[in-house]
């Protein structure tokens, strides 16, 4: 079992691990050795490693940083240890900075030994004997085939042919539940090189004609992808047995999954989600077809994987199910989509594709900043990031090209004070199901994964609703999408833009789902399967309540991190709400993700950074005032209240120690009961370096000491508004049930 952490997505925090936990997911690897099952862990893991081995990671080049980092270590520490045995830093040395019993030291060197024999290696000398004996060596330490390509320079495909040439191949083992007591036929399987025969009879399953269907999971839980793919593939494969599948196979990894309950599918293979092993998986089982929207971007990336190998692999006889991958590939890829979108005659933030770092700035001084920066086929906004300036442009690009390598880098126009707006549905080639229309309260710029969304949408004209649905429509009929799906809008001025199109199961689907009471996966699995979506469930109005998603995040854990939000996702879980209205159900998100809202009145801290953002909050203070609250201020946004006839108590900055009525002082003895913080856009100018650091540390002493932080405007406004709300008519409970009493349809 391996923790994946996400530390790099946190702007300042501190990447050491130690007796607080800050890993967001973890992963199980099933080996018949610890090399074998380390190594497929570190690949589970998929943060671009390919093993312990052949990765690409900037070495410390330094001995003795090296050794420091083997005292103190970080969520890189057994790469580091695999860097030190190169080195050629003694077992013993190591043992002595790092406390790692040399049990597992031996056994790291082993796969590092196994390398050196790979590279030496001589592929047109060697006769076939000697290269089947170290590629099954290597195959039985857990090398992948990509990663024995990279160690002796050839491609990936190649080694996969020149293994079945000297037929060295994997064998599916069932896991003992009983401890050998009795024979054990449980569906609990995973494969290995380090055995010589299948615990399960292929042969004659493929002679009874069973169908087979094979659902990929979504692996380790990371920001941006969490037990709402779980909820996906769970109920997608029960959907598929109560069609009459005759055996539904899962493919996943993660302990803490209801995927990996062996009794929960017909087979489930605790197995890499890899090109590899799922082709080793669909070459065995021989399944009727694959099913990759369900399971978030992992999923879908293999897809497009499935096309290149394919090719090559007539025989696999690989079947996608639902939306053909050269559709994902079309939706995916931002240049075909974009170019699709113009046939349609649908507007879009004006774009352009990255070939160089000189193009880019000349888009950008054409269109005027701010300018969005994003790579293909990632999730949770990986390496997305908004420039303001030359500067930090020139930044976004390295880092983006860094992560999107096999796929181009698109650059857009970002549009400021534009509305976000989301649509989840279900096609069926001919008919579209529109799951719901979600608004987002904060204004775009914030990852969808971060903001706080509501169904229905509140504050969206309906003839904007309307635009909306139509675009919808029109996108899915023609991508040609057969299974679920999920489209990202913007809102400016009255005009709709398309952001993007993901033909795969969203975040948002769970919630979308229990809010409207139709089982959106349900759907999707019967879609996929060739059925057509029942007419009863088109158009059906909404209930007459309303439900919000919150984001939960864990800056409390994350030493140093700044609880700032952007276009890169840093939740780590979210809540979902039911109301009687807008008002009710916010207050209950919020308390849900354990901010606790002064509703009777208390001390409010404002500070903003900026002129613009201090004529903005004004109204806020005024209605804050005119609801008994006493607000407090620092200096610049005090003087700024005061001129507009709100009296605030000043407080000096952090940094001006010595000086009372201080800010830190303020929050350690909890005469603070909320802060409203709108942090500053990114800037390089220096005369705004100490005030952004400034609002840094305002940001984390009030995360520090668990007091609500409100760092966006539109949501301080709706929690405002809410409080006066409140006041009149009191927070109501009821059970789900009974808010479902007034839809006219159920689907579940």
């Amino acid at each position: 079992k391996m923790p994946r952490w996400d530390l790099t997505k946190f702007q300042k925090v501190d990447r050491r691990i130690g007796s607080s936990m800050k890993s967001v997911g973890e992963v199980m690897a099933i080996g018949r050795t610890f090399e074998e099952a380390l190594q497929k862990a570190l690949r589970m893991l998929d943060i671009g490693m390919k093993g312990l081995l052949g990765n690409k990671i900037e070495p410390i080049e330094d001995i003795n940083e090296l050794k420091y980092a083997l005292r103190n270590p970080t969520d890189l520490r057994v790469f580091r240890l695999a860097e030190a045995i190169i080195k050629g830093i003694s077992l013993n040395e190591i043992y002595r900075l790092s406390r790692i019993d040399k049990w597992f030291l031996f056994k790291l060197k082993n796969i590092i030994d196994i390398e050196h024999q790979l590279q030496d290696l001589d592929l047109l000398e060697t006769d076939d004997d000697e290269k089947k004996y170290w590629l099954e060596r290597a195959k039985r330490y857990g090398f992948s085939d990509g990663q024995i390509a990279k160690i002796i320079k050839v491609d990936t495909i190649f080694i996969r042919q020149m293994r079945r040439k000297l037929s060295i191949q994997p064998y599916v083992k069932r896991i003992d539940t009983l401890a050998a007591e009795w024979p054990a036929i449980t569906n609990y399987l995973y494969l290995t090189y380090n055995a010589s025969e299948h615990d399960i009879d292929f042969e004659k399953e493929n002679q009874d004609g069973l169908k087979k269907v094979i659902v990929l999971g979504s692996g380790t839980y990371r920001i941006g992808a969490s037990v709402e793919f779980d909820w996906g593939s769970v109920n997608c494969l029960w959907s598929l047995k109560r069609l009459g599948v005759d055996q539904v196979i899962m493919i996943n990894y993660n302990p803490e999954t209801v995927s990996t309950d062996y009794d929960i599918s017909d087979k489930l293979y605790f197995e890499e989600l890899s090109g590899e092993r799922v082709l080793d998986i669909c070459e065995l089982e021989k399944a009727t077809g694959i099913v990759v929207s369900v399971g978030g971007q992992i999923a879908q990336n293999i897809a497009t994987k499935f096309s290149k190998y394919s090719e090559f692999f007539r025989k696999t006889n690989l079947k996608i199910l639902g939306t053909h991958g050269s559709r994902i590939d079309m939706a995916e890829d931002r240049s075909k989509f974009s170019a699709l979108l113009d046939q349609l005659n649908i507007k879009q933030p004006q774009w352009s594709m990255l070939t160089n770092k000189e193009e880019a700035l000349k888009f950008a001084k054409d269109v005027g900043y701010p300018i969005l920066v994003r790579p293909s086929y990632v999730l949770s906004g990986a390496a997305m990031r908004v420039s303001y300036n030359k500067e930090t442009l020139r930044d976004t690009l390295d880092l983006a090209a860094a992560v999107s390598q096999e796929y181009p880098v698109v650059i857009t126009k970002f549009f400021s004070d534009a509305r976000e707006i989301e649509a989840d549905g279900v096609c069926d080639g001919t008919k579209v199901f529109i799951g719901a229309i979600i608004e987002h309260i904060e204004n775009a710029g914030i990852h969808s994964g971060d903001a706080t969304m509501v169904i229905p949408p509140q504050t969206v004209p309906k003839a904007v609703t309307k635009i909306i649905e139509n675009y919808t429509k029109q996108i899915a009929l023609a991508l040609k999408i057969k299974g679920p799906f999920n489209v990202q809008y913007l809102v400016k001025n009255g005009d709709v833009y398309v952001i993007e199109c993901n033909l795969r199961s969203s975040r948002s689907m769970p919630y979308v789902s229990k809010s409207r009471g139709i089982n959106l996966m349900r759907l999707a699995a019967e879609v996929i399967m060739g059925n057509k979506i029942p007419d009863k469930l088109m158009n059906l109005p909404y209930g007459n309540f309303v439900t919000i998603k919150a984001p939960m995040f864990s800056f409390m854990r994350l030493d140093k991190a700044d609880y700032i939000l952007g276009v890169e996702m840093a939740s780590t879980g979210e809540i979902g709400i039911v109301g009687d209205d807008f008002q009710d159900a916010l207050l209950k998100a919020l308390e849900a993700t354990e901010m606790y809202i002064p509703i009777d009145g208390g001390n409010v801290l404002i500070s903003v950074g900026g002129d613009e953002l201090k004529k903005q909050v004004i109204p806020l203070a005024l209605k804050l005032k005119d609801l008994g609250f006493t607000i407090f201020a620092t200096e610049a946004t005090a003087y700024e209240l005061k001129n507009n006839g709100i009296d605030a108590v000043k407080l000096y900055k952090i940094h001006e120690r010595g000086m009372e009525p201080n800010i830190m002082q303020c929050l350690q003895d909890g005469h603070i009961d909320m802060v409203i913080n709108i942090p500053m856009p990114t800037t390089v100018e220096d005369k705004f370096k100490k005030i952004m650091e400034d609002e840094y540390q305002i940001r984390r002493m009030a995360v520090d000491y668990n007091i609500p932080v409100i760092i966006n405007l539109q949501l301080a406004e709706a929690i405002i508004d809410a409080i006066e709300k409140v006041r009149e008519k009191p927070i109501s409970i009821k059970s789900l049930n009974e808010y479902h009493d007034s839809l006219k349809e159920i689907y579940w």
